[in-house]
């Protein structure tokens, strides 16, 4: 039985372990959000600088980027050892990633500055250095091992994938506003902009903890002023020459509001994470030493076995299946790890989805030359006209790009 106390403080010690490694992860994501957030209005500063011909906004380009350089120097504070770990290759592949679009922000900042680049380039250039850090966030909740942190995870990366989409929604809406005119394509990706905030929302819904869910509830819906604009924009209708900077004011305040969500939702990350850690310790602490004395003795209540006896059992008594303690601690540590890995498997089948439907988008965009948007919304359209769910269209292209592979 000793053998199996030790066994029983290894499972324990080992979930204690990878819950510290979570909170280790859920302060980078902390960190990486707080950038992201730094880098879309950075990345809205120098759209309204480009869209205005160097007009507005000038002052503001030099404080952003400081405020990025800051932020970033905190991730890279926070990042994990640059050394091998168990289970962290695919993780430190992506940190590698981000790291290496991060470099490219000098150049990127200059070329802003001196009007070298087209808006439509600089936006794409600032969403792709957001998108690699996204998807360290994504990864830490397609990996966590706890259902409540990896619920909280995955509630957090949607959110943020929403604001991000929010975020380039006002910088497709600015350009269009600043050059008196949408074309076919800006209105076309406003709308499926639009649509993908509403089903990266819908997942944070279901996975996102009470008190960030009240808290979106009452911000979900855009505002009659936003909202208007949305028509102007995507259909034509005439508006006032300042509609640029109203439209940009008002997305703003919308971002700095969504971002307030997402601090919650990271606050949430870390003290679901110090909670667990605090729950497997105090089981821990109750589990005996594996050198201690397991005996025991078992009051056993309307046990119809037990006439004649007295219902007072030791390990050496009438019934020695259950003579050890030691039985019930290993059944509960094996139940309740059955639990969570049932509850994992549900959350595991939502991110693959989205995998698979992510995996569909790019095939697309390098098969036709498409923006992320333009697939996301081909996606879309084939799915409301068959009549079949995103994942399934998604998986018949997947198969269809083996085919050809092949």
């Amino acid at each position: 039985m000793n053998r199996a106390l030790e066994y029983l403080h290894a499972s324990r010690a080992s979930e204690i372990a990878s819950l510290q490694r979570l909170l280790r992860t859920g302060q980078q994501i902390t960190a990486v959000s707080e950038l992201i957030h730094a880098l879309q209005r950075e990345r809205g500063a120098s759209n309204i600088w480009l869209c205005s011909d160097g007009r507005l906004f000038g002052d503001e380009l030099e404080a952003r980027a400081a405020a990025v350089a800051d932020r970033q120097r905190a991730v890279i504070a926070a990042l994990p050892p640059a050394e091998a770990q168990p289970g962290y290759s695919r993780f430190c592949m992506l940190i590698a990633a981000a790291l290496q679009a991060l470099e490219a922000l000098p150049l990127l900042r200059q070329q802003v500055r001196d009007r070298a680049l087209e808006q439509v380039r600089a936006m794409d250039a600032f969403s792709h250095i957001i998108r690699t850090l996204l998807n360290l966030v994504f990864e830490a909740a397609d990996t966590a091992s706890e259902p409540d942190i990896s619920r909280a995870l995955i509630a957090l990366f949607s959110f943020m994938q929403g604001k991000e989409l929010a975020g380039q929604e006002r910088a497709t809406g600015s350009a269009g506003f600043a050059a008196g005119t949408f074309s076919a394509a800006q209105r076309q990706r406003l709308q499926g902009l639009i649509d993908a905030q509403e089903q990266s929302f819908a997942t944070f819904s279901q996975f996102a903890d009470a008190d960030s869910l009240a808290r979106w509830q009452q911000m979900a819906d855009a505002g009659s002023q936003i909202e208007r604009l949305r028509r102007i924009a995507c259909t034509g209708a005439p508006y006032a020459e300042e509609g640029v900077l109203q439209w940009f004011t008002l997305l703003s305040e919308r971002l700095d509001k969504m971002k307030q969500i997402e601090d919650g939702l990271c606050a949430a990350l870390m003290a679901g994470c110090a909670r667990a850690i605090a729950a497997a310790q105090q089981a821990e602490a109750r589990a005996p030493a594996p050198d201690a004395d397991a005996s025991f003795s078992l009051y056993v209540a309307g046990a119809s076995w037990l006439e004649g006896h007295d219902a007072t059992l030791d390990s050496s008594g009438i019934a020695p299946q259950l003579g050890r303690s030691v039985l019930s601690l290993i059944r509960e540590q094996a139940q309740r790890l059955q639990a969570q890995s049932n509850e994992l498997a549900t959350m595991r089948a939502t991110l693959n989805e989205r995998k698979v439907i992510d995996q569909a988008k790019h095939w697309l965009m390098q098969q036709h030359g498409l923006s992320e948007q333009d697939a996301w919304q081909r996606l879309r359209k084939s799915a409301m006209n068959q009549n079949k769910r995103m994942l399934d269209i998604a998986q018949a292209i997947l198969a269809v790009a083996a085919t050809l592979q092949a």
